[in-house]
């Protein structure tokens, strides 16, 4: 399965049975209830058990806990429906302590996902690359975007 979306606050990839998804700014309910319709979406198609992702919240600027538990409740609908195992979080260094606890009290909230925090996107798919995941399209992919 292939999925490929850019605009204005989500860039999503999903190539095989790994994700991509870089968020982009602050995320406002219109943003949010598009980020659940492409879950449901992708669920609906998915072939796979299987299911990795690398989250490069980056550029991310914390929104409410109310919409956090909103993107909550779409990561778990992904764990209830596939066996969701890793996911790789790529954060700025600077504001490391402060996402990495929003992440951990509202996004992944209540969920079975191992999930590392990385500072930079190789070490991300590295990590994924040694649980067995293809990522070479991803990285091609994010290779030519830079």
């Amino acid at each position: 399965m292939k999925l490929e979306i850019d605009n204005k606050d989500f860039c999503i990839r999903l190539y095989g049975n790994v994700a991509y998804l870089k968020v982009r700014g602050m995320q406002d309910q219109e943003a949010i209830d598009f980020f659940k319709a492409t879950i449901d979406q992708m669920l609906e198609l998915y072939p796979h058990r299987k299911f990795a992702s690398v989250c490069d919240l980056s550029e991310l600027i914390l929104s409410s806990p109310k919409l956090a538990l909103q993107v909550n409740s779409a990561i778990k609908k992904i764990c209830d429906r596939l066996d969701y195992e890793h996911n790789a979080v790529i954060i700025e260094p600077r504001f490391m302590q402060i996402v990495k606890a929003f992440i951990f009290s509202f996004y992944m909230r209540n969920t079975t996902v191992k999930t590392q925090i990385f500072r930079d996107s190789r070490k991300a798919f590295s990590w994924l690359d040694e649980a067995g995941y293809q990522t070479e399209r991803l990285k091609e992919f994010l290779e030519l975007k830079d």
